[in-house]
């Protein structure tokens, strides 16, 4: 059940963090923690994408704490096997999360972070007004 996805993990040294540890275990997935020392450097070069390379510049601004996770080389059916094992583990769900793309592999951690931020908060306000449009026609 070798597979060759890793599973990026920003500030998750935490219960929530093992249980997610121990799925990617499960299906063989690689863990890497990224240290808040890194979050200058591109996405890319973080997880060795070729062409993207380390800048060995250390990062000590204040970050940020919520928990993030970056998915690099998943397929469809991986993804779905991991989601999947989120919700049979009963492992609570992390907000911030993304697929490694060619888009965002030059993005640094913190510009992703940002990105992922707003994207989730958009949801969040179509969610809520969707559910407010519902009971006003109940």
């Amino acid at each position: 059940m070798k597979q060759n996805g890793a599973v990026y993990f920003y500030n998750l040294n935490s219960a929530k963090g093992r249980q997610i540890r121990m799925l990617c275990l499960k299906q063989g997935l690689k863990i890497r923690v990224v240290d808040q020392s890194q979050y200058e450097e591109a996405i890319g070069a973080i997880a060795g994408v070729p062409g993207y390379v380390l800048k060995e510049s250390t990062y000590s601004g204040e970050g940020f704490s919520e928990e993030m996770l970056i998915l690099k080389g998943f397929s469809e059916r991986m993804l779905d096997s991991f989601l999947h094992g989120f919700r049979k583990m009963k492992i609570q769900p992390v907000a911030l999360k993304a697929i490694l793309t060619e888009a965002n592999c030059g993005w640094n951690s913190i510009e992703l972070h940002d990105e992922l931020v707003k994207e989730h908060e958009s949801m969040n306000r179509h969610t809520e007004s969707r559910q407010a449009d519902n009971k006003e026609t109940e």
